[in-house]
């Protein structure tokens, strides 16, 4: 019964089997040689024919804190110049922007079809890269870097070139473009509220015309005017009754008192009779007398006398009633004259009837008002809400009419502030391209080349062993079968068995190292030829 092979350690094991991989497949070492030899000039070749590809690159220095901008700042209008400058960056990238590039440097030569075309215009986008960006809250300048990768030098330039005039042409453009695509809509606003302002001017005219005494005046609208009037009834209605007191108490003093006194040289007091008068009565009467003595009734002297007398009488009695209704002339005739006491009084009085009659004409106006104002109370409320809501419209609209200016006046201002320079553009590096090239980066191609090939050979030896497979331990035979391997009899060399796997060694020494002194020199004469067209080239 065959016996368990002795139980090695896992990590053991595992070396184990891989040197017997290993010396299953160096059988086939000159395979792996000749593999690596081929592999690597191919590679090495094909590294060789891959076109150069030169890198253009530009950078540009955009700063929009300049002193202008810093002054017109809050005058003319908030022109976000970073979002303006990311705007044209994106188009820029853009199909329209990249076929101009493309038909402006010959890109597009041999692309006839728009398949053809669009696969020139998505290479290019593809070897384009624009980066740099504002920074948010930390300043407003950057530092822009336009790189393009093309297998002609001269061509990257004039690429880069192209972009580099197109970024800073295509901001400013793009600025001014908004300014005056602003103006134009700030002008047709402003025109149309113009047409709203005039309009609404125009209703609120007509309305006040329609309704004329119905609005509110600077005393205050319907109500107040209404309650403004009854308080200043009550308060004429109060002056007039004090005034009206006042003139009773000054008709009685009047009805009291005496409007004439007799003069100076008079001593009895007013009695109702007339002293010039009456003297002239009883001179009358005493030669009517002494003519009745010698004549009679009948003679025309004495009814003369008598009617003188009676005329007398009665001119009497006329002048009393005539002084005593204030006829100054009359009381001079009867040889009265005026009481200044009264006089002062009559005067009092007369003011007294002014004010009353000036207070009872002003509580009929006002009445009147109050009674007008109530008769308007159903109308009155509607018109002035209807005048309020006009004069809302009209002045949200003229507020509207006057931002709008203000705010073209300060787009115009913005505009012309531009057109100076408010954006700041300096090239740092003009579009310039290495005579050295980018890509591909042959040195290190060649060194992972070099270790490619290697790796083909050994692939290529191990796959032989793979498919023609044979025991080179006693561990193989012993895991394949299943039973104990007691012993193995090593081969017995020969000298000249010998000699001759010494020399296979030697020449399979010399081939790995001339593998890898082909792969030095091809190192090497990459570099040098490359240092030399750099030298010529400057």
């Amino acid at each position: 019964m065959p016996t368990e092979p002795d139980k090695k350690p896992p990590m053991h094991a595992t070396v184990e089997e891989l040197l017997d991989q290993l010396r299953g497949a160096w059988r086939f070492k000159w395979v792996a040689l000749f593999v690596a030899w081929g592999v690597a000039i191919a590679l090495w070749t094909v590294i060789f024919l891959i076109p150069n590809t030169y890198e253009a690159k530009a950078r540009v220095f955009v700063d929009t804190g300049t002193t202008l901008s810093q002054a017109t700042r809050g005058i003319g209008l908030a022109d976000n110049v970073e979002n303006q400058i990311e705007r044209v960056r994106e188009a820029i990238l853009g199909t329209p922007e990249l076929e101009k590039v493309a038909n402006g440097t010959n890109l597009m030569a041999g692309a006839l079809t728009s398949a053809e075309q669009q696969l020139v215009i998505d290479k290019l986008r593809k070897n384009l890269d624009i980066t740099g960006r504002f920074a948010p809250g930390r300043g407003s300048a950057a530092l822009f870097t336009i790189t393009y990768k093309d297998p002609d030098r001269e061509r990257a330039k004039q690429v880069v070139n192209k972009l580099l005039n197109t970024f800073v042409e295509g901001t400013l453009l793009d600025k001014n473009q908004g300014s005056q695509q602003a103006v134009q809509f700030l002008n047709q606003q402003i025109l149309e509220y113009g047409h709203r302002l005039s309009a609404t001017e125009q209703k609120l005219a007509n309305f006040k015309k329609r309704n004329i005494g119905l609005l509110p005046s600077d005393q205050g609208d319907y109500f107040s005017r209404l309650q403004s009037d009854q308080q200043d009834l009550t308060q004429l209605q109060e002056k007039l009754y004090v005034a009206q007191r006042e003139q009773a108490a000054l008709a009685q003093e009047l009805r009291s008192g005496q409007q004439f006194t007799t003069s100076a040289s008079s001593a009895a007091p007013l009695s109702g009779a007339a002293l010039d008068t009456e003297q002239q009565i009883q001179q009358d009467e005493q030669q009517l007398a002494q003519m009745l003595l010698q004549y009679t009734d009948k003679y025309p002297d004495v009814i003369a006398l008598r009617e003188t007398i009676k005329e007398l009488k009665a001119r009497e009695k006329t002048q009393m009633a005539a002084a005593q209704h204030g006829d100054v002339g009359a009381a001079s005739a009867l040889g009265l004259t005026a009481n200044p006491v009264y006089q002062r009084l009559q005067e009092k009085y007369n003011a007294q009837q002014v004010t009353v009659a000036s207070l009872e004409q002003e509580i009929a106006d006002r009445r009147a008002e109050v009674a007008k104002l109530k008769s308007e109370m159903q109308i009155a409320p509607q018109v002035q809400a209807q005048f309020a809501d006009l004069m809302r419209n009209y002045t949200v609209t003229q507020k509207q009419y006057n931002a709008l200016l203000g705010r073209l006046d300060s787009t115009r201002l913005g505009q012309q502030a531009a057109s100076t320079g408010t954006v700041k553009f300096q090239i740092i590096d003009p579009p310039m391209a290495q005579y050295t090239p980018v890509a591909p980066k042959r040195p290190r191609l060649i060194i992972v080349s070099l270790f490619a090939a290697l790796a083909a050979g050994l692939g290529a030896a191990y796959l032989l062993h793979l498919l023609q497979p044979v025991f080179v331990s006693t561990r193989q035979l012993g895991a394949v079968t299943g039973l104990t391997v007691l012993g193995a009899v090593s081969l017995a060399w020969a000298n000249r068995r010998r000699a001759e796997r010494r020399r296979s060694i030697v020449l399979y020494a010399c081939g790995m190292g001339g593998l890898v002194l082909l792969g030095l020199a091809v190192l090497v004469l990459h570099t040098h030829i490359s240092n030399l067209v750099g030298d010529l080239r400057t």
